[in-house]
């Protein structure tokens, strides 16, 4: 689906934050997990009305708990793979919009459990497709993945060459043809493909690497993790929540990278924790984290993004990962005081 950008003018370039759209509901997939919630929170602060759907699988459903006395925010435990529950959900609801973010994304675990990670990546989107050709939606947003694109040590350009290596990336990228083949049952749909570099912050429920060092940093100095040569484009979950609400109130449809658009090297962000936290850490190398297939590096070039977003990115590396520390201290010490109740 190529990009169809006009030129911006006026309030176009960033979409108004006032309550011009409140009563307009939207629907999310996978709302209760790193970024889902996130987007819930952007959300509500804009005045929409918002569908939560979760399934649960990742353990995050008490993540939504602090929406409970919101009326404007319904929760609804449903799994993708289940057709008919989604095409009701959506006759019942009939959102103006859609953010679809459940996914099956840890490397690891999708490379385990290819079948799944297909059911759900791919079947799963079939069927929000599926639900949104009953009901159309007026926007649709599509968290793709970086991993589309075949690998190279450049930015990459939302046009560049795709070539997947693992299964979650093909299953995104085979997401992504499903929307374009399939966008003429959307009706008058505006419908925007996302493609996430490596999203960190609060409340990550997978042993990626931030939250892996962290974890290990609680019990020692000395971590065992994978290949820390690899460099990654590292970008904080609040901003994408907001450039997501952004891209969702555009007219523009296509692809857009949300990335910072710098890559960053696993052992620069040990660095940057044990800088942080006041702690000098080593590292080895755990052979059983080395992954089958790994990209040396992924970056994103996200000029399209700030045609949108002209603030983009908001959060410097350095800032979310204190954030994410910090929350995570204010997690461990709400879990000793639950305990000790």
């Amino acid at each position: 689906m190529a990009a169809r950008l006009r030129p911006l003018r006026g309030t176009d370039a960033m979409p108004s934050t006032t309550n011009d759209i409140a009563p307009r509901a939207v629907l999310v997939t996978g709302a209760a997990g790193l970024i889902g919630v996130p987007v819930v929170r952007v959300l509500r602060a804009r005045g929409f009305r918002v569908v939560a759907v979760d399934d649960g699988s990742a353990g995050t459903l008490h993540r939504l708990d602090e929406f409970a006395d919101c009326a404007e925010v319904q929760r609804h435990v449903l799994d993708i793979r289940q057709r008919s529950e989604l095409v009701q959900l959506m006759a019942a609801e009939h959102p103006w919009a859609v953010v679809h973010l459940a996914a099956q994304h840890f490397i690891p675990a999708c490379d385990s459990a290819p079948a799944e990670t297909l059911a759900i990546n791919v079947l799963g989107t079939q069927h929000v497709l599926d639900a949104c050709a009953v009901h159309p939606p007026q926007r649709l947003v599509f968290t793709s993945t970086a991993d589309v694109y075949a690998a190279s040590e450049s930015p990459h350009h939302e046009d560049d060459p795709v070539g997947p290596q693992g299964v979650y990336g093909w299953s995104k990228l085979f997401g992504e043809r499903l929307l374009q083949d399939q966008a003429h049952r959307l009706g008058h749909c505006t419908a925007v493909i996302a493609r996430l570099f490596n999203v960190y912050g609060p409340g990550d429920p997978h042993p990626h690497l931030l939250p892996e060092v962290l974890q290990q940093a609680r019990h020692g100095q000395t971590l065992d993790l994978g290949d820390l040569n690899a460099a990654r484009d590292f970008v904080y979950v609040d901003d994408v929540a907001e450039a997501l609400l952004a891209l969702l109130r555009t007219p523009c449809a296509g692809v857009f990278n949300i990335g910072a658009g710098v890559p960053v090297a696993g052992r620069e962000l040990v660095e940057l924790v044990g800088s942080l936290t006041g702690r000098h850490l080593e590292t080895r190398v755990d052979p059983d984290r080395l992954r089958h297939r790994s990209r040396p590096v992924s970056c994103a070039n996200p000029e399209r993004l700030r045609q949108i977003v002209p603030w983009w990115p908001h959060t410097p590396l350095r800032e979310g990962i204190r954030r994410t520390i910090a929350a995570d201290l204010l997690a461990r010490v709400d879990e000793s005081e639950g305990k000790a109740s």
